[in-house]
């Protein structure tokens, strides 16, 4: 007491709070049933509409029970093909992410995912997990896979694939070729060569066309939609060309290549000498980090002049790109190509317009170029298939980074474009190609490197 008045104790305040810090950080929550076991539960945020034909990725979902969740779509149900429903979505094996695949040939109406959970103690299949109505819209993207194409001159009845188009179908397509070079299928947007073109042996020309699209909602001009080269007889016909888009947080951005990436023990020889470690697939799997991967090969954005194929404007774009989380990061990662027609072929090659930043030895990292025969391809297990190596590193030939990239840079012979002959065995069959990228042992030397593949190609001659 002091004049009468009782001292305030500041310590009767802070003791209950500090009694509640330690309450509510504690991990005794952990041990509800809620949390263990079976898992149970599962919940989307749903949405109401899906306009056909958009890139979608649903926020991760929340699920109850322990930990090590593997989710799997188990069925759809909806008005559209096996076929197109199979194509059409994509789920997170870990995340749980559901995507609709941009480009999707849904019909409209109502659609619905089971999706299966598994962990150690069991799984459940949760009917109904994600609904939602799919609409029709009016066309606002259209697409070939892949973008070019080459044709003989003196051939006709060649091509293309069938166009892909945002906004749901049926679809009109439109060409305008003023040659009459070519003509468009009105309802799929396949183009077909039908005339012969003159072109001397060891050249090409180059057609670049506007494509047009209408459905009962309104119509969509596409510009620079598709290229297709008239060539020559002694000119490589092409077999295989690298497509990308942009990322997500369920998609690489690969459309006719897969990556995988390395988990488990691994011996290689780094610096002369035999070298193992252990990759953890948390550690070393691809990690999103903003907007991009890292430790997987994936789609990244730069900025190119476009002095070659353009009016010298800087333009933003794709490239196949490879990135360690860290410069301590060890992994080990593969992109491999769908499978490339080679019968009838006397030979082939393939074809890498690429830059790289920071690399600048290759004792403990390199980008090596593989092939094998698409019989001896494991898809469960990439790393497994009976892989041949054509070239051990092709990082020395890539051109070094310079700001600005020139695109005139990168597709000059010897600066950023390199070309290796597809050995006679693998030439006169279908075949597989890969480009592996191995990171290894930090104490040799920074593993932060970046590699930016610009084209990859495969060409063929007959």
């Amino acid at each position: 007491m002091e004049n009468g008045k009782k001292r305030f104790n500041w310590k009767q305040l802070l003791l209950p709070v500090t009694l509640l810090f330690f309450v509510t950080a504690c991990d005794t929550f952990l041990d509800d049933e809620k949390y263990a076991g079976v898992p149970h539960s599962l919940r989307y945020m749903s949405i109401d509409t899906y306009r056909i034909g958009d890139d979608y990725v649903s926020v991760t979902p929340t699920v109850m029970g322990g930990e090590g969740a593997i989710f799997t779509i188990e069925s759809i149900d909806g008005p559209a093909s096996d076929e197109v429903k199979a194509s059409s979505f994509s789920i997170d094996s870990n995340k749980g992410n559901i995507n609709i695949k941009e480009y999707c040939r849904l019909l409209p109406g109502e659609y619905s995912l089971a999706v299966k959970v598994s962990n150690p103690s069991g799984s459940e299949v949760f009917e109904n997990a994600f609904a939602f109505t799919a609409v029709q819209v009016q066309p606002s993207k259209l697409s070939y896979v892949p973008s070019l194409y080459s044709f003989y001159g003196t051939s006709t009845g060649d091509l293309t694939s069938p166009a892909n188009v945002n906004g749901g179908g049926p679809y009109s397509f439109s060409l305008d070729d003023p040659f009459n070079y070519f003509a468009i299928d009105e309802q799929t947007g396949e183009i077909e060569k039908i005339a012969e073109v003159d072109v001397a042996d060891d050249s090409k020309l180059i057609k670049t066309y506007d494509v047009g699209v209408a459905n009962e909602l309104g119509s969509y001009n596409a510009p620079k939609a598709i290229t297709i080269e008239i060539i020559g007889a002694n000119v490589g016909k092409l077999a295989y060309n690298a497509e990308y888009k942009t990322p997500n947080e369920v998609s690489l951005g690969l459309i006719n290549s897969t990556a995988s990436t390395l988990a488990g023990s691994y011996t290689d020889v780094v610096n002369e000498e035999d070298y193992t470690t252990e990759l953890s697939e948390s550690t070393n799997g691809p990690i999103f980090k903003g907007n991009r991967f890292t430790n997987s090969w994936h789609i990244a954005t730069a900025p190119v002049v476009m002095d070659q194929t353009g009016g010298g404007e800087r333009v933003n774009t794709l490239f196949l790109s490879f990135k360690t989380a860290s410069s301590t990061t060890e992994c080990v990662s593969i992109v491999v190509s769908d499978a490339i027609q080679l019968e009838g072929a006397i030979s082939a090659y393939a074809e890498i317009a690429a830059y790289k930043r920071y690399i600048d030895n290759d004792f403990n990292q390199r980008f090596a170029l593989l092939v094998c025969d698409d019989e001896a391809y494991n898809e469960e297990d990439p790393f497994a298939s009976q892989w041949f190596e054509i070239e051990a590193n092709i990082a020395p030939g890539m051109l070094p980074y310079s700001n600005p990239i020139k695109e005139s840079s990168l597709l000059a012979a010897g600066e950023g474009t390199q070309a290796f002959a597809i050995p006679g065995d693998f030439v006169g069959s279908k075949v597989r190609m890969a480009l592996k990228a191995v990171h290894l042992n930090p104490e040799l030397g920074n593993l932060g490197r970046e590699a930016f593949v610009y084209k990859w190609q495969v060409r063929a001659k007959y």
